[in-house]
């Protein structure tokens, strides 16, 4: 199958600009205290390992995600009511705190967009995304990454 940059730009609109699923408004993770999945493949983690790694049969299993269900509003109140907090390592506790620190400068105006990704690249944060830009004459300049295939 041949891909043409038509359809190429109609699968990105339809899939990511159009979607109700993941609009654009969701892509930021400016001021954002969760950005990777790490929660999420924790519990997955956990749970494979209470599942013998997949190796339950389905009457096994039920009951399991059942009890799992149960937690699921207990937990949404306790977020709601600001009584429920993630564990965060000590470096990555840090990085948070400078990384907020580095946002609220950029949003009163003390550094620009180019110092702001110098900053996070100084301290290794956000590097993969931060590793493809140049900073020329005060304005960032962004690298693509070459598309190998799709």
């Amino acid at each position: 199958m041949m891909l043409t940059s038509a359809s190429l730009v109609a699968y990105v609109n339809d899939t990511w600009i159009s979607s109700r699923l993941w609009p654009p408004s969701s892509w930021c993770a400016f001021r954002s205290s969760i950005r990777t999945n790490n929660d999420v493949e924790g519990w997955h983690n956990q749970l494979n390992q209470v599942s013998r790694h997949g190796k339950l049969d389905l009457y096994k299993l039920a009951p399991l995600l059942y009890r799992e269900v149960q937690y699921v509003s207990l937990q949404a109140v306790l977020v709601s009511e600001n009584r429920l907090h993630r564990h965060q390592k000590k470096a990555h506790k840090r990085t948070q705190g400078l990384l907020c620190k580095y946002w609220s400068s950029y949003a009163d105006g003390e550094i620009t967009t180019a110092q702001l990704l110098r900053k996070c690249d100084t301290h290794r944060i956000f590097r993969p995304l931060c590793s493809g830009y140049r900073v020329r004459q005060n304005k960032v300049i962004f690298i693509p990454h070459p598309v190998e295939s799709l």
